[in-house]
């Protein structure tokens, strides 16, 4: 489903030369896959050039067997709308909508009529049909998750890339978060790859690789 070939991108941090180096995975349709590492292993910087938020230096990143990280920036963000979903771990939600309001936009902005009667669907779905019209301010942590989650699979995307997204949560809201997805990524077909050095994602996870110095380290 998702597949990156030596991705190879890098910055200046302090005088070094930061970032990922020749990483290649790939991650299956309906399976959840943790990107770990400690902080500066380059495992946001890889989500990026997965999420075609950035572009790599070197290497390739396919949907499906398409080749899509040499695309215009207007196809790359028609991708980014209609085929990947991201969750964050800061929520990144719209605080003067409500929940539903949050589910429709990435809808609306794709032009589906149906988008409130979807984004009702997905709200029920992750258990917040009675919040459904609470803004972000109103719930808690572990239901703006949920919120962006619902928002994230709104346009039925075939991959979903979440950063960190049970670090702003305890460990009572992060493991049914978890849980939630590993349930939504085998009912919708999508492949999840989430960036995480929480243990709970990892023990989760169908597939871990792990990143150190921005280079993919070999499996034991």
């Amino acid at each position: 489903m998702l597949e990156l070939r030596n991705i190879t991108r890098t910055y200046e941090l302090g005088g070094e030369r930061a970032g990922v180096f020749g990483v290649s995975l790939a991650v299956a349709a309906g399976t959840v896959a943790a990107l770990a590492g400690p902080s500066g292993s380059g495992k946001t910087t890889l989500l990026q050039v997965a999420g075609l938020l950035d572009v790599p230096d070197e290497g390739e990143v396919l949907l499906e067997g398409r080749l899509i990280s040499n695309l215009p920036e207007r196809e790359r963000c028609a991708l980014r709308l209609e085929r990947l979903g991201f969750v964050f771990q800061s929520f990144n939600l719209v605080p003067v909508l409500d929940a539903l309001e949050n589910v429709m936009l990435p809808l609306q902005l794709a032009g589906r009529p149906e988008a409130r009667e979807r984004a009702e669907h997905l709200l029920a779905r992750v258990g917040l049909a009675d919040r459904r019209h609470h803004r972000p301010g109103q719930l808690s942590g572990g239901q703006q998750q949920r919120v962006a989650i619902a928002r994230a699979l709104a346009n039925d995307p075939k991959v979903v890339l979440a950063d960190e997204p049970t670090a702003a949560l305890d460990h009572a809201h992060g493991e049914p978060l978890l849980d939630l997805m590993a349930r939504l990524a085998r009912e919708t077909g999508a492949a999840f790859l989430i960036a995480s050095h929480d243990p709970m994602v990892l023990d989760r996870a169908d597939e871990v690789h792990r990143l150190r110095d921005g280079r993919l380290e070999a499996a034991p």
